[in-house]
């Protein structure tokens, strides 16, 4: 997760659908964008790696990674099993090896296997709908950037995950509409005009951070419970 949320501060604030772009325009005049960069040792760092090609390799190790530790950790709830007085009598030879398989499943793998399943049809979905509308919506690097936040969050704090996005979203929407009428009203008035336009770039990563934080506090509530496996 930290390589992944050092993502966020990988890119200069080139907000041209990765943020909130804003565009001033006047009249008869071609319309200029505002940008705001990072340091020069970002853009060295950025300029040095193929960003789309970064973040999937780091989207693919993740994947490898988790189920690495999911291993290990099933491996040590088998040991653990073993060395109790009682559950020892639901490993071999006293109990099938499926009854653990069947359990590591349930208890360690199924969420994650679940949430990969959601970023991965994220994932072709987002690429698809970028490529047809010729990348109007995601930068080539920003898919995975959800499928990663997605993955690593599992089930069921993608679903919140997802909520929390949409909330952003909205609120992050009205303020700029709100700053659209206001630029409109200038524009009435002979003065420069600026228009926003919204993306989630900045988001997938810190807003998965977030969830990741206080999941503690979500599995207290009952709907975690009822959506959980």
């Amino acid at each position: 997760m930290t390589i992944g949320a050092s993502l966020f501060w990988r890119r200069s604030f080139d907000i041209n659908r990765s943020g909130i772009t804003r565009i001033s325009t006047r009249k008869n005049a071609e319309s200029n964008e505002r940008r705001l960069n990072l340091p020069i040792l970002t853009k060295l760092i950025s300029g040095r790696f193929d960003l789309p090609k970064l973040t999937r390799a780091i989207f693919i190790f993740s994947i490898f990674s988790i189920f690495f530790l999911l291993l290990y950790q099933s491996y040590q709830q088998y040991q653990s099993w073993s060395q109790n007085e009682v559950s020892q009598y639901l490993l071999p030879p006293h109990q099938s090896i499926n009854y653990f398989i069947f359990y590591a499943i349930a208890r360690f793998f199924a969420p994650y296997l679940i949430s990969l399943a959601v970023a991965i049809l994220f994932l072709f979905s987002a690429k698809a709908l970028n490529k047809k509308y010729q990348e109007r919506f995601f930068k080539p690097e920003e898919p995975y950037f959800g499928a990663l936040a997605i993955f690593l969050v599992s089930h069921p704090g993608w679903i919140f995950y997802s909520a929390l996005l949409i909330i952003i979203y909205l609120i992050t929407h009205i303020v700029a509409l709100a700053r659209n009428y206001a630029d409109s009203n200038a524009d009435r008035r002979g003065k420069e005009t600026l228009s926003y336009r919204i993306s989630m770039y900045y988001l997938w990563i810190p807003a998965a951070i977030f969830v990741i934080i206080i999941q503690r506090w979500l599995e207290l509530l009952p709907l975690w419970s009822l959506l959980k496996i």
